[in-house]
């Protein structure tokens, strides 16, 4: 389909009360589909009669509007798949994700100022976060993935997110790059007539790319990617053995991708202590033990050893304390579940792994 197809296509999904009232835009549109006249010179009669029509270019911004769900006083995150486990997880309430006016500044809107800082915050590690935004991946921004993975080195594990990261940017970049190809030669159809009804083309083209696992408003899917081998890892600079262990326990994916391999490994000692033990994703029953492990990120990568495992040290503290916790009651005929989830209170600087037994 030419793009000139496509955006008369876009058009036609502006609802029946636009085009009852402009006919002839149907006709037009109809005539083109139909291959009886060059899309092109439809474009260009569409954006000739925008030109000329003041309440045509209104009918066509509030068509824009209502075609795309814009609404000038609430953010997009309002509608987000993934709005119910932001607000779970941080403790806001749904008005928070509306833009409020702001005192200081008339005539100037602003989200909570504490959710704008929480997603600073996690901008500051995760470099991404797709299920918070609506448009592009800004320039130099780097997608953040989580990765399918076993390893129990953070810096292999860094490895393998840097990776994810690297396939995914590309493949986004290279992405808007055909969405720009598209915005040009729609807006050369135009011609210098283009006037207010760009912002149709604009709407339709220019809004973020999605690529296979990774969509904006989306939780971003696990990737499979080839981990490092032990080679790779001995010959890794100091300096950037540093960059991708930081990388695995600061950024929200990585703390997401360490977790199965932790559970594993708690699963393992637990085994021994406690029959008919099962690792599940979630549970929604009553624990009966709940333990944590956590450390504080406050230095930065400089500041990092590469050398301390956090995730053989979250698996064994996690295992001792709820052996501990355990101790009090008899569990060699009990069934449970463990669940393993992370930590992610980067505001208060604070992440790791929580452990949690069902029964």
């Amino acid at each position: 389909m030419s793009d000139e197809k496509a955006f008369l296509d876009a058009v036609l999904r502006f609802g029946q009360e636009f085009l009852s009232k402009h006919p002839g835009l149907v006709d037009w549109i109809e005539t083109a589909r139909a291959g009886a006249m060059d899309p092109k010179e439809v474009v260009k009669e569409i954006w000739r009669a925008a030109a000329e029509n003041r309440d045509f270019q209104d009918d066509v911004e509030k068509a824009l509007f209502d075609a795309f769900k814009i609404d000038p006083g609430s953010t997009d995150l309002a509608h987000f798949p993934e709005r119910q486990n932001m607000l779970d997880r941080w403790g806001f309430d749904a008005e928070d994700l509306v833009f409020q006016p702001f005192e200081e500044r008339p005539g100037y809107k602003m989200l909570h100022p504490l959710l704008m800082g929480m997603i600073v915050e996690l901008i500051q590690f995760d470099g991404d976060i797709p299920e918070l935004r609506t448009g592009r991946l800004p320039e130099g921004g780097k997608a953040a993935v989580p990765v399918k993975s076993v390893a129990r080195n953070p810096v292999a594990l860094g490895a393998m997110l840097r990776t994810a990261s690297d396939e995914v940017t590309k493949e986004i970049r290279e992405a808007q790059a055909l969405q720009d190809a598209k915005v040009a030669n729609m807006l050369n159809a135009a011609g210098e007539t283009g006037g207010a009804i760009s912002a149709i083309v604009r709407a339709e083209t220019e809004k973020a790319v999605a690529v296979p696992g990774y969509a904006p408003g989306q939780k971003a899917q696990i990737r499979e990617v080839v981990a490092p081998t032990g080679t790779d890892l001995a010959l890794m600079p100091f300096k950037e053995r540093q960059e991708l262990a930081h990388q695995a326990l600061t950024s929200t994916q990585g703390r997401r991708s360490a977790v199965p391999v932790i559970a594993r490994l708690v699963w393992e000692a637990l085994v021994p202590s406690v029959k008919g033990l099962a690792v599940v994703e979630r549970n929604a029953g009553d624990p009966v033990a709940e333990v944590e492990w956590g450390m504080q990120i406050d230095g930065g990568q400089n500041e990092r050893n590469p050398n301390f495992n956090f995730i053989d040290t979250a698996a064994r503290s996690l295992t001792h304390k709820l052996l501990r916790e355990l101790r009090v009651q008899d569990v060699r005929d009990a069934k449970y579940e463990l669940v393993v989830t992370p930590i992610n209170a980067v505001a208060d600087r604070r992440v790791g792994w929580r452990a949690t037994l069902y029964s």
